[in-house]
């Protein structure tokens, strides 16, 4: 139940800790369903705050060619 609670919340990117930021785009490299749903929720703007915008542009592009499905994307190594 307090998984549902924590999903609900929103997300705050300057609360993040640079821990919590890297962990973000840990998972989104593995799950790019994340980035998307991060779209979603909360605007490209931010999503390319959070996981940065030369990795929310490939992921956009790539699943436009559809190559996420077909194979894992590993996008180059960003830091923060």
């Amino acid at each position: 139940m307090q998984a549902d609670v924590v999903d609900q919340a929103p997300l705050v990117l300057e609360e993040l800790t640079r821990e919590q930021v890297l962990d973000w785009r840990t998972r989104a490299a593995k799950d790019h369903q994340l980035v998307f749903d991060h779209i979603d929720r909360y605007g490209e703007v931010s999503a390319q705050r959070l996981f940065t915008r030369v990795f929310v542009e490939q992921v956009t592009r790539l699943s436009r060619l559809e190559l996420l499905t077909k194979r894992r994307f590993r996008p180059r190594n960003v830091g923060i």
